[in-house]
């Protein structure tokens, strides 16, 4: 009984893997040649090289989206090849010897792991550094759509300081009606206002002009402020600490960065009084949602496929491929939601994986026994 059972677990395995690697295979290459005919028109306007076609951007949007999808990819596997095991009633022969879905559904859950490890590498690591050659090659030969400008924009640089500007040029490094608030002890103790303040590539610091400083001396005695004022013309170099691609730092940029980067950076925006920073916690959560789902749609998948019904393979397979994309619209749907409301991200984005959770138990427990 051991060793027909061990064949069994083999036999899944294989069909498990070689299934997953042909359809990744599949999707992955339709959605080459969408994306291809797509951006035709693009690569041809703007004269972009072959080489760098095939190397920066589609070896780049190759390793992204097989990553991206890798639980979906999963899901429809075993679905496919389940539904064949049981639409020629080899699940019903492994029943009537006496092996349970507990025990059927073991190599199954093996071989999501064995997906887990690798998909696991690629999400926190290396896909986020493709992305930087891809998202580059997009902005240079697709369109370009990195934030030129920013409105009233204001930002903490750490605990005690904060900047203001009504208006900045991301490509010129160049913002209008600049305002540096210094606190001490949460008592103003520093402003400075200027008409324009611009980045210095040669001595890499922060160039004010027209500008006003107010330095606020603090007089205990009687709790009054005692406010010496300059004004000039001219130009003054400012140290602010952070350069340009820190302060302002774009929402394509975060998918370049790794998860270790990601948490870095909202440890140190933190420590620095910044806590908008949902577009960064909704990235790194993501990132790991996206790996627990490869279990999570494994045994929905499996929980869908193993009786065998009238319809045959077509009716799971498009059962399948709706709850796919009911999985994805509640994925954008809690992004959203964290975006435009008050539901902290790392609940939101977690609300698909757990409402599929409970959807696979009690699917798996319904058609399994």
């Amino acid at each position: 009984m051991d060793c027909s059972v061990k064949k069994i677990d083999i036999y899944i395995y294989k069909k498990f893997l070689s299934t997953y690697f042909i359809s990744t295979s599949i999707i992955i290459s339709i959605a080459v040649v969408f994306d291809l005919s797509e951006k035709i028109d693009n690569f041809i306007d703007h004269k972009a090289p072959l080489d760098l076609i095939v190397k920066n951007y589609y070896f780049n949007f190759i390793i992204h989206y097989s990553t991206v999808f890798s639980g979906l990819i999963t899901f429809i596997s075993v679905v496919f090849f389940t539904s064949r095991l049981s639409e020629n009633s080899e699940i019903i022969a492994l029943y009537n010897s006496r092996i349970s879905p507990w025990r059927l559904i073991r190599p199954y859950i093996i071989c999501a792991f064995i997906i887990f490890i690798p998909t696991s590498f690629l999400s926190n690591s290396l896909t986020p550094q493709t992305n930087e050659k891809r998202l580059e090659f997009e902005n240079n030969f697709i369109k370009k759509t990195d934030i030129k400008s920013e409105r009233n924009f204001n930002k903490s640089i750490n605990n005690n300081s904060m900047i203001y500007m009504s208006y900045y040029n991301v490509n010129q490094k160049k913002g209008i009606d600049f305002c540096w608030q210094k606190l001490n002890k949460k008592k103003l103790q520093k402003k400075i206002n200027s008409k324009i303040i611009q980045w210095d590539n040669k001595v890499l610091k922060w160039k004010i002009t027209d500008y006003k400083i107010d330095s606020f001396i603090y007089n205990k005695i009687n709790d009054s402020f005692k406010i010496i004022s300059k004004y000039d013309k001219g130009s003054l170099y400012i140290n602010l600490k952070e350069d340009p691609n820190i302060i302002f730092k774009q929402k394509r940029e975060i998918q370049s960065m790794t998860t270790k980067q990601i948490s870095s950076y909202i440890k140190k925006e933190r420590e620095n009084g910044n806590y908008d920073l949902k577009l960064e916690i909704i990235e790194k959560t993501q990132r790991t949602t996206n790996l627990v789902s490869i279990i999570i749609l494994t045994i929905l998948g499996f929980s869908i496929s193993i009786k065998k019904n009238k319809g045959g393979l077509g009716i799971k397979l498009t059962f399948g491929i709706l709850l796919c994309f009911t999985y994805i619209f509640f994925m954008k749907f809690s992004s959203t939601l964290t975006l435009n409301g008050s539901v902290s991200p790392e609940i939101a984005i977690w609300i698909p994986n757990f409402l599929f959770s409970i959807i696979s138990i009690y699917l798996f427990k319904k058609f399994s026994f």
